[in-house]
């Protein structure tokens, strides 16, 4: 099953939690075992799984994402290309697996802007 998920930006950088709606997806297809590939097919958005962001912290990622950036003339670009346009997971019981802290974010470096997040959730029943 391939399923979209609108996010709607409403800064030029900013970070969405979107877990929920990718383990809705999961359940909607019925899919107990198997695996999920979340995908962004934008140049200068991303996803990324890793420890929830306090709101506190969201500047530090920002910091470390400009000392990695080569790129001065597109830096939204490069920084997508950094986080990356996509994530697998495995699925287990019918939710993808996560660790215990662990969250799925969406990463805007161009907005505000209409996106759309990919989800296909394949495997057995």
């Amino acid at each position: 099953m391939v399923a979209q998920i609108p996010v709607r930006t409403k800064q030029r950088e900013e970070a969405i939690d979107i877990t929920d709606k990718v383990q809705e997806v999961i359940a909607r297809a019925g899919v107990r075992e198997g695996f999920v590939i979340i995908y962004v097919p934008h140049d200068a958005a991303a996803v990324s799984i890793h420890r929830t962001l306090a709101e506190e912290e969201a500047p530090k990622l920002e910091e470390m994402l400009e000392a990695v950036n080569p790129d001065r003339i597109a830096p939204e670009y490069t920084k997508a290309a950094l986080v990356a346009p996509t994530e697998v997971g495995v699925v287990v019981n019918g939710r993808m697996v996560l660790g215990e802290d662990q969250r799925i974010y969406f990463y805007e470096f161009d907005g505000p802007k209409d996106r759309v997040v990919y989800v296909y959730v394949g495997g057995g029943g």
